[in-house]
């Protein structure tokens, strides 16, 4: 008997209400037992089918799920709620921009359906639209201002697109208002730490935090962020072991992965460095991130025949992927195979025609295998992508030099763009040797780690991991008023020229994108390098070795025109500075620079920082 056929309306309705009684309760069985007739037959009934629907998502049977829903709405389109399950079905999967038209459907047929759009909301934020999922999150709140969760992902939202400030007083004031559910109350309390984190306020960070803890011992996330704030308070090792519990609780947490084995390096942990995803791709062999992220610290740290086979086997468990093709083209490339190094970026480049990184490296490999003119114009292709890139302009010069077009002494002049200022003491001091002892000294407390950053240009020393600028530093932001000074008069002397990489950006008005201490220590050195994101950049010398100092050998000294691998140049250095404490050297980002190793027992600290224009 066809019972969805043949049962009245009013019969119909009550066997759904009590169906929906036994969902409620938790009762799956019997709610399923009753909705089973009113599917099947020649007329199923609507309702009925998107219940059934809810009951094999809660069962993880989710192509059923998303089949009922389908079904549900072919009978009965106009069906917001519907739409919206569908939707949260199909961004649970990562089907983002299905779910997006789903979402959008249920809210046109729901104008005020708050819960859809803070969904919305979600799966914007899931394809990296934050923008667009703050708009959703306000459009929620107008609907229902007291909404608590559309508040706690605004905040979210906020943070991802660096207005730590707005979210923090959006969380205050939520928090303020009392919330009695403590799951909410530590979600709440966990995104104002990471407000408070992203302003560098880490002890009222921490604190909140662990309070967010404490109410939700199992909150996605939060040991990663504890571990953040903790170690940038220098508690490295209670932050190693946050990141330890964050992996553990999620194996597939590739932020909490990355934390991790970048700590373990600078406190020189060989023995567990990148075990912990070896242990990850043990539980999930298929899941390609994790030998990506692995490749990824294997190749900076030139362990380059264990990069290949990481990189291939994320080629292969990620084959729409372009950077791990692009990446064993760098690899090859460092073997002198410029045959296979072509061929896996040119497959990097058909995946993804619009990457600046895979052009630009195609461009380097093109310049090793002295294919100037074709290195010329793949850089240029990077640069149309991304215009200020230090790193393509950096390439496009080589290319340049190669081609012996003479633009390029313009671009690169080294004697008249590295400008050496003397910079005066400070206000309070006589002499600008007694300041740099203090800042020395200063420098001592934020040094911690054991060794450099694997991921740095820096060999044999330390950096600091903050920027210093606006960090509360006082000695730093002393210092810091005479550099502007300086930076200053460099801009004022720039030409007005829109075709040169450096002149085109001119601005009265700059400011700081980046700034750090960099510590050598004995037979330390930078390898030659430039800054990507910068737009000038720097070297103070605050304490230099006597060894330095007196020029023997040139130790130590700061180099300029050598890039960091060999295109066959006949005399790559072409300028060299000597550092001595007090003098600041400002150069274009993009020019290639770096140290000659230096022999002695003494330290070698420095200030660096990026300047970029505003306005």
């Amino acid at each position: 008997m066809e019972i969805g056929a043949t049962l009245e309306e009013p019969q119909v309705r009550t066997l759904l209400q009590s169906a929906m009684r036994h969902l409620n309760r938790g009762e799956t069985w019997q709610a399923e037992e009753i909705l089973s007739p009113l599917v099947s037959g020649a007329a199923p009934d609507a309702d009925a089918l998107q219940l059934i629907g809810v009951i094999r998502r809660a069962q993880g049977r989710l192509d059923e799920a998303e089949d009922f829903y389908r079904r549900s709405l072919a009978l009965k389109p106009e069906q917001p709620q519907v739409h919206h399950n569908l939707g949260n079905l199909l961004r649970t999967q990562g089907r983002l921009d299905e779910s997006i038209a789903a979402y959008r459907e249920a809210i046109r047929l729901k104008p005020n359906y708050a819960e859809a759009h803070l969904s919305l909301a979600l799966a914007h934020s899931a394809q990296g639209d934050h923008a667009g999922a703050e708009k959703c999150c306000r459009s929620a709140l107008r609907l229902q201002p007291n909404y608590v969760p559309a508040k706690q992902t605004l905040a979210a939202e906020l943070n991802e697109l660096e207005r730590p400030a707005e979210a923090e007083r959006l969380l205050r004031q939520t928090l303020a208002l009392g919330v009695r559910d403590p799951e909410q109350a530590a979600a709440l309390e966990h995104n104002l730490g990471i407000s408070l984190n992203t302003q560098k306020r880490y002890p009222e960070a921490l604190r909140y935090l662990e309070a967010a803890q404490q109410k939700a011992p199992d909150l996605p996330f939060a040991d990663y962020n504890r571990g953040n704030a903790l170690q940038h308070l220098g508690r490295l090792d209670e932050a190693l072991a946050c990141y330890r519990r964050a992996v553990a609780h999620n194996p597939l947490n590739m932020l909490a992965h990355r934390e991790l084995n970048h700590l373990l390096y600078r406190l020189g942990d060989d023995a567990a460095f990148l075990s912990s995803f070896d242990e990850a791709s043990a539980l999930y062999p298929e899941v390609g991130e994790l030998p990506l992220h692995k490749a990824d610290f294997l190749l900076v740290g030139g362990r380059y025949d264990q990069a290949r086979e990481a990189f291939e086997r994320a080629a292969y468990l990620l084959p729409q992927l372009a950077l791990p093709h692009d990446a064993l083209g760098v690899i090859h490339t460092q073997f002198n195979e410029f045959d296979a190094a072509m061929r896996e970026h040119r497959i990097a480049l058909d995946l993804e025609p619009q990457n600046a990184p895979a052009w630009r490296n195609y461009a380097e490999t093109l310049l090793r295998a002295g294919a100037a003119e074709d290195a010329f114009h793949a850089a240029k292709q990077s640069l149309a992508i991304e215009p200020h890139n230090q790193n393509t302009i950096a390439i496009w010069g080589l290319a340049l030099r190669q081609l012996s077009d003479p633009a390029e002494e313009r671009i690169n002049d080294c004697e008249t763009l590295v400008r050496v200022y003397e910079i005066a003491p400070p206000t309070g001091y006589a002499d600008i040797q007694s300041f740099n002892g203090d800042l020395n000294t200063y420098f001592d407390r934020l040094h911690r780690d054991n060794r450099e950053c694997i991921n740095q240009t820096l060999r044999r020393g330390t950096q600091t991991l903050d920027n210093l600028f606006g960090a509360g530093h006082e000695p730093v932001e002393l210092l810091r008023a005479q550099i502007d000074v300086a930076v200053a008069d460099y801009v004022q002397q720039m030409k007005q020229d829109d075709g040169h990489p450096l002149f085109k950006r001119r601005r009265a008005r700059f400011g700081y994108a980046a700034s750090w201490s960099s510590r050598l220590h004995d037979c330390g050195f930078h390898t030659n390098h430039v800054h990507p994101k910068g737009w000038i950049s720097s070297a103070y010398y605050v304490a230099v070795p006597d060894a330095v100092q007196r020029g023997d050998g040139q130790e130590g000294w700061l180099k300029f025109g050598e890039p960091n691998f060999d295109c066959g140049l006949k005399e790559p250095v072409r300028r060299i500075v000597q550092p001595m404490p007090g003098l600041l050297v400002l150069f274009p980002s993009y020019m290639w620079h770096g140290t000659l190793p230096f022999h002695s027992s003494q330290n070698r600290t420095t200030i660096a920082f990026d300047v970029v224009p505003r306005g």
